[in-house]
Formats: C-alpha cells, structure tokens, sequence
C-alpha cells in the first residue's frame, strides 16, 4: 500500500534522526526550549520562544546575505545527511534542521529561482490539502526569508496559536473557501491589491492551512522587515525579524537576553513597525 505524505514525513523525521545527530538534538532541546506568553482579554495570545536552535540558521542567512553564491537550500550546499521526500515533481521536502514547530519541514523548488510566491499559491494549498494537521508558511524575500534567493515554503504542526486571524495589533487579510480554485483565485485579488508599482511582489507573510473542510490563507501585509530596535544598541536592542510565525503569534528569539527583556508593549510596538495597515 502506497504511504501517504503524511507517513512519508513521519519516516523521513525517524530515519533523519537516527543518521543525522544534529538533527536529532536540535528536536530533544526543543522539548525544553523556555516560553512565555502575552495575553490581550480573549481576542489574541503571542507566545514566545527563546530557541537557541534558531542561532545558526540566524547566522546562516547572515552568510547568505553577504555572498548570495552560497545558497544553503541548493542541493550542493545542503548537508550531505539531509535527506528529502520529492513534492509535485518540483519541490523536495526536508527536515528543517533549525525548526520553530513540531515536524518543521522546508518545501524546496528544485530550481534556484528568487522567492516569489504569486504563481505558486496553489502549490501551498496543495500541501495544506494533503497534511491536514500542519500549517503551511512563506516568508517573503523582504519580510523575514532566510533564502530570498531560492524559492521555498515551510510547514509544520498545527498549534492553535497560529491560526489566529486580525486584530487589532496587526492586519491579517483572511481568505476562506470549500474551493481550492477559488481560494487561489481571491488569493491573487488580494495579491493585485497589495502590489505596489515597480516591486518584485508585496511585502508580506502568508499562513495556509485547511480546517472544517475549507482551505484558509492568512495574509500578513509588511511594510517593513524589522523594527528599530533590531539596530539599537545595549539595553533598547531587540534581535527580532519577524517572519510568518512571528506575524500570527510566535515570536522566536535566539539570545536569551532577549527573551528575557521582551515586553507585551514591546510586542504591540513591533507590529506596528512592521504590519502595514490595510483600509478595506
């Protein structure tokens, strides 16, 4: 009997982590990663993480940034222990060896083309579709990629946290349909909505997931890739760059110092910095 995607990704995390040691520790320290949360009434929660785990992949998307040769998700720059499962005879599935969620996973484009995600919004629902149980993610080349290079999504285990729509604190444009056709469909209307003259694609953070028989995207609208405090200096800095989990609320910081000092006001600024406010 053929396995579904699903017991293929469980394969993949079980074998990975037997042959591949750093893997398998990176996903034990993450079952003792400190967490906190900030609450506003019942209308939204922001939990967050200081997950050191997260410092290479910081320090790799540095290096990529400052030689663009180098791209980590092209199959010769992969580790030689990263193994993958092929997607839609275009993508392969890998385990994220810096992960945020249970099972994370990165979808990679066998080509190296630069993270654009207009034409491929419904290789996303795709994926939805057949892991019911995860959410599916993209990052924008300017709002939070580690690869802005080389066309990627992410997925990983739904958590009731990042399923959250708008609010007050930041837009979140919500889609919702029983038809896949139609979700992309007002996904690309929201796409031209958002699209400015003379950019790439809109500054955004985009989560995909499928639940109660309708496929759902949340559009994270950006205006900016990082608030100020990221360039401040001692005490007022704030090492954030919030990417699509950050937007729906999972803050992921990598110092501890960080962790420790960040505030619920500190949460409610940063979205305002980042979260471009759409006037329907």
């Amino acid at each position: 009997m053929r396995m579904n995607l699903q017991q293929q990704i469980n394969n993949l995390f079980a074998i990975q982590q037997q042959e591949w040691r750093q893997l398998r520790h990176v996903i034990e320290d993450m079952k003792h990663i400190p967490k906190k949360q900030f609450d506003w009434c019942d209308a939204f929660s922001v939990r967050v993480d200081y997950n050191i785990g997260r410092l290479r992949s910081n320090t790799t998307k540095n290096t990529v940034d400052a030689n663009r040769t180098a791209c980590f998700l092209c199959e010769p720059n992969r580790p030689p222990e990263q193994k993958g499962i092929p997607f839609l005879d275009k993508y392969l599935i890998l385990c994220n060896p810096h992960p945020i969620l249970e099972q994370h996973i990165t979808v990679v484009l066998h080509s190296h083309v630069p993270q654009r995600i207009r034409r491929k919004i419904n290789d996303m629902l795709t994926l939805a579709e057949a892991l019911p149980n995860y959410i599916v993610f993209y990052n924008g080349a300017k709002s939070g990629a580690s690869a802005p290079d080389h066309f990627h999504f992410q997925a990983g285990k739904k958590i009731p946290l990042l399923l959250q729509g708008d609010n007050e604190l930041r837009s979140c444009l919500v889609i919702e349909s029983e038809s896949k056709a139609e979700t992309a469909a007002l996904f690309e209307d929201v796409y031209q909505y958002l699209h400015q003259p003379n950019e790439d694609e809109p500054m955004m953070n985009i989560v995909a997931f499928t639940q109660n028989n309708k496929y759902t995207i949340h559009v994270f609208p950006r205006k900016a890739k990082r608030p100020k405090q990221y360039d401040l200096t001692g005490s007022k800095q704030l090492r954030v760059t919030p990417g699509a989990l950050d937007m729906a609320g999972l803050f992921t910081t990598i110092r501890e110092e960080d962790f420790e000092k960040i505030t619920k006001q500190d949460i409610e600024d940063i979205y305002a910095q980042v979260s471009r406010q759409v006037i329907g």
